[in-house]
């Protein structure tokens, strides 16, 4: 039901999207829809979300690696069909009060929780100061790979969408926090005393 419910809103959109066109391509009665979902647009929310990939979920010791490999992730998400299908979605929730209900009822998605915690992480090895907000440093690497990914034309997408650009885009956020990189353990000031 739920790859139905993407298909029909792959080829639709929002507008086209209708609980009798699920059941009919699901092979199910409009009823055994309305028995889980209470409507078309929590449905529609469930079927997005339960394809998004996780993006999260990181701790690789310092703020520098923990968004790189966020940024790596996030352009892995923009560039998949779910993550076009997701960013439809926030659009279509911009003109639709039952979608953006239906969206406004759920927690965070679980990569802002993740990218919260990698940031209070950060703050609390003393890479970054304590008044970053870490929604902010989130919305720096994910609006900027998701416009890059969404405004770069097709011919141009393989060159553009490369490791280089994360660093730069890694180092730039970086930069704009006051990130400071502490030494490891292994480092030859230590070995020293």
């Amino acid at each position: 039901m739920l790859d139905a419910a993407r298909t029909v809103y792959g080829d639709r959109g929002w507008s086209g999207f209708t609980v009798d066109e699920v059941a009919r391509r699901a092979g199910v009665g409009k009823g055994s829809l309305y028995l889980r979902w209470p409507n078309k647009a929590a449905l529609l929310v469930d079927a997005v979300r339960s394809a998004a990939p996780s993006v999260g979920n990181i701790n690789l010791g310092n703020l520098e690696l923990d968004l790189h490999e966020f940024a790596r992730q996030w352009m892995a998400f923009a560039q998949s069909i779910e993550g076009t299908m997701v960013s439809r979605l926030i659009l279509d929730r911009q003109s639709n009060e039952e979608l953006a209900a239906v969206i406004g009822e759920l927690d965070y998605p679980d990569y802002v929780r993740s990218t919260r915690a990698l940031v209070r992480r950060a703050v609390q090895r003393g890479e970054i100061d304590p008044d970053i907000k870490p929604t902010l440093v989130a919305d720096l690497i994910a609006g900027a790979i998701t416009t890059h990914v969404r405004s770069t034309p097709p011919g141009l997408a393989e060159i553009a969408h490369t490791e280089s650009y994360l660093t730069q885009l890694v180092a730039t956020v970086l930069r704009g926090v006051g990130y400071r990189s502490l030494p490891t353990q292994d480092s030859p000031g230590d070995l020293d005393s």
